[in-house]
């Protein structure tokens, strides 16, 4: 008994449904990041996934991939950069503010937070870019 197999030429739309849900995917994270829902006090993958209203997996996936870290590090270092950005255009404000402005209620949790993505303690780096 002979067995064949045959090669199936691929087309170039035959992959359209994971493309299209990728593209899902991707609008669904930069209108979240877009609208600063990285500041919102969610506390874990899915309760960010369920916000940006995509599954955890395919979330985490996601990033890993685009960004090549998890999820809770690239929010940690959306919350900073905005955080850098709020330091500049709001001196008055006190550095703890600064930090609940960006989702981090806890001023130590804040510091060590930004101290791990930009070298420095939020008021040094404030004072060296102001």
């Amino acid at each position: 008994m002979k067995i064949l197999f045959c090669k199936r030429k691929w087309r170039s739309g035959f992959s359209a449904g994971p493309r299209f849900m990728q593209r899902q995917i991707r609008d669904a994270v930069e209108g979240w990041v877009e609208q600063k829902g990285f500041t919102k006090r969610l506390t874990n993958l899915g309760q960010i996934a369920d916000d940006i209203g995509i599954p955890a997996d395919q979330l985490s996936l996601y990033v890993r991939i685009r960004k090549q870290k998890s999820v809770l590090t690239w929010r940690k270092e959306l919350r900073i950069r905005e955080a850098c950005e709020n330091l500049l255009n709001y001196p008055e404000l006190p550095i703890s503010v600064i930090g609940e402005m960006v989702g981090i209620d806890d001023k130590t949790n804040f510091k060590r937070q930004f101290r791990q993505v930009m070298g420095m303690h939020p008021r040094a780096w404030r004072e060296k870019h102001l």
